[in-house]
């Protein structure tokens, strides 16, 4: 009998210890998941993920937010080079784009050393959510879109230098708040539990209006936001009042960005500013602080902005359902401004 329960506490400590050490590693959870060893956290969009209502459950989310080979574009323009940095709402592969070569930056999560073809035009175009435009283009601008952006050989700013502050979120995230999620992720993200959850989050809200933290619901309870989005009280919310003279450094720090890129050898550079997911859905939620307009109309920007909101909020169906992020038919209409920008220069250089 003793040996038996040796066994069993040795086994649940050897089982422990593979959980604590796929936790530590979201490299290697996504990699686990992949092989369809453990689900996807995010299989249903992260807005689901983070609330769990049923109603939001988008089973072909993954569908719903794939392009395909036919959105490839029919030409490439052989005298122009494009280069994107992005966030989330950009990850396509780069074929997708009718530059002859596309290099692209997620925004914080990788860097890039190139070397401009002078043969060429080189283009860069930067685009920003709504969300994080007042947290990103303040204080860290430089850090952000220079030091983590492209490196242009010889540059000032070294590769490793744009990596020397990876050392400690390398850590935080294995060790920081991040893993009770992740662990939570792992042991309870399978079909009979996301049930359990399902049935508590349905409770929640028909009973006391209330979600998970993280998301907030529309008043017609037909859309799903992320609660630093949509509650007036976040600073990064379209319904925080923001002053004059933040926005006025907002239009500097864009002018700066593309100062030091234009010396370092671009042709031009283009800000892109994507509406909220609340912005598009729910836009008199509370009083809306226009920011993006105020950007773009700014009497100090000399930047040239790929203006899109107008569109964009006509479209609230872009969006996902589950999900914070626009989905294949958002993702389509980037693409079109963007190749027809690259077209633009293309035609512009033949003449």
């Amino acid at each position: 009998m003793g040996y038996i329960n040796k066994l069993i506490r040795y086994s649940l400590l050897f089982v422990s210890g593979i959980i604590f050490i796929v936790s530590l590693s979201p490299v290697l959870q996504r990699k686990i998941a992949a092989k369809g060893l453990i689900p996807d956290q995010y299989r249903f969009g992260d807005l689901y993920n983070t609330s769990n209502l049923l109603k939001f459950k988008e089973v072909d989310f993954a569908k719903n937010t794939s392009l395909t080979e036919t959105d490839k574009p029919k030409e490439k323009y052989k005298n122009v080079d494009l280069y994107t940095i992005g966030d989330s709402f950009t990850p396509m592969d780069t074929s997708y784009y009718a530059g002859d070569k596309n290099f692209h930056i997620w925004m914080g999560m990788n860097v890039d050393t190139i070397k401009l073809d002078t043969a060429k035009k080189s283009i860069l175009v930067v685009e920003i959510i709504e969300r994080t435009i007042q947290e990103r283009l303040l204080k860290d601008y430089e850090g952000l879109y220079i030091k983590r952006g492209f490196q242009i050989k010889c540059d000032t700013y070294k590769k490793e230098i744009a990596n020397s502050d990876r050392g400690s979120s390398f850590w935080w995230d294995k060790f920081g708040d991040q893993i009770n999620q992740r662990i939570e992720f792992l042991l309870f993200n399978f079909n009979p539990f996301l049930k359990l959850k399902e049935l508590k989050s349905g409770m929640m809200l028909s009973w006391f209006d209330r979600t998970h933290t993280g998301a907030i619901i529309s008043r017609n309870h037909e859309y799903l936001f992320y609660s630093v989005e949509a509650d007036k009280k976040s600073e990064l919310s379209p319904f925080h009042e923001i002053t004059p003279a933040s926005v006025d450094s907002v239009v500097t720090h864009i002018n700066t960005i593309r100062t030091y890129y234009k010396g370092r050898g671009f042709d031009e550079v283009y800000f892109c500013l994507i509406p909220n997911k609340v912005t598009v859905c729910e836009n008199a939620r509370f009083e809306y602080n226009h920011q993006i307009s105020l950007i773009e109309n700014n009497p100090l920007l000399k930047t040239p902005m790929i203006s899109v909101q107008s569109t964009i909020r006509k479209h609230p169906e872009w969006f996902h359902k589950s999900d914070g992020h626009w989905n294949v038919a958002g993702k389509r209409y980037w693409l079109q401004k963007t190749n027809e920008l690259v077209k633009q220069w293309s035609e512009e250089y033949a003449n």
